[in-house]
């Protein structure tokens, strides 16, 4: 893991958008799977230039919420950014995780792991990349903590092949009904961004950076375990 600490945030969003940028036109040519995080983490898709995106390119999120609200579906989030906009215009495949009418949680999640899956076996030379946050609570993508009961978090989250789960949060969340990525899938991300941003997250990536700890406690560590990482956060360890 590679991590970049600068205490002005601003330059440091500036950085990692800029990092983003160079790695996608570098390998513009190879078929390329960006999955997002919603949040603040949308803001590393900002200016990316245009000679970036083209058809190679499949857009998706890491999570969803289970909602067609758009004020509330990841999916309709990243859909509003000049990013995904621009991407479009230049060719861009995506993979849309909006619930269509009358289609159940399960539903879509069987979709979306088959949409996944779809993706790998039709681009087998192709590179996963990922944006990722770390929330305040320790959770990443849409896989929040359990320390409560680790059995039940990895029988969600850590099944082995399993690429997707849906799950009732309870009070974890604002949003409890969700459908994430699954830390079994993250392992197997090629390239990650984590931006980790604000003082709020300090014990989180405290728990994170520990060298002992659980994922059921602070599922973000995962990153640890994780091909190629980079870290950009305003906290000093």
């Amino acid at each position: 893991m590679d991590i970049r600490t600068n205490s002005n945030a601003e330059l440091l969003g500036q950085e990692a958008r800029t990092v983003l940028a160079k790695f996608l036109k570098n390998n513009a040519r190879r078929s390329i799977l960006l999955l997002c995080s919603g949040g603040s983490a949308l803001d590393l898709l900002q200016d990316t230039p245009k000679d970036c995106l083209g058809p190679n390119m499949t857009l998706g999120v890491l999570d969803e919420r289970y909602s067609s609200d758009e004020a509330i579906n990841n999916f309709a989030q990243l859909e509003k950014t000049s990013f995904f906009q621009a991407a479009r215009r230049a060719g861009a495949h995506v993979i849309d995780t909006r619930p269509k009418e009358g289609e159940t949680h399960e539903q879509l999640t069987l979709r979306f792991e088959s949409e996944l899956r779809s993706w790998m076996k039709d681009h087998p030379g192709g590179i996963i990349v990922a944006t990722m946050g770390i929330g305040s609570d320790g959770h990443t993508a849409g896989i929040m903590p359990f320390p409560e009961d680790e059995t039940l978090f990895w029988a969600l989250f850590g099944e082995l092949g399993r690429f997707v789960q849906d799950y009732d949060a309870g009070d974890k969340n604002q949003h409890p009904q969700r459908i994430t990525i699954t830390l079994s899938f993250l392992v197997m991300i090629n390239h990650a961004i984590v931006y980790c941003v604000g003082e709020g997250k300090r014990i989180a990536l405290e728990r994170v950076m520990a060298e002992e700890g659980s994922c059921a406690h602070t599922p973000a560590r995962i990153i640890r375990e994780m091909k190629d990482v980079l870290l950009f956060t305003d906290i000093t360890l």
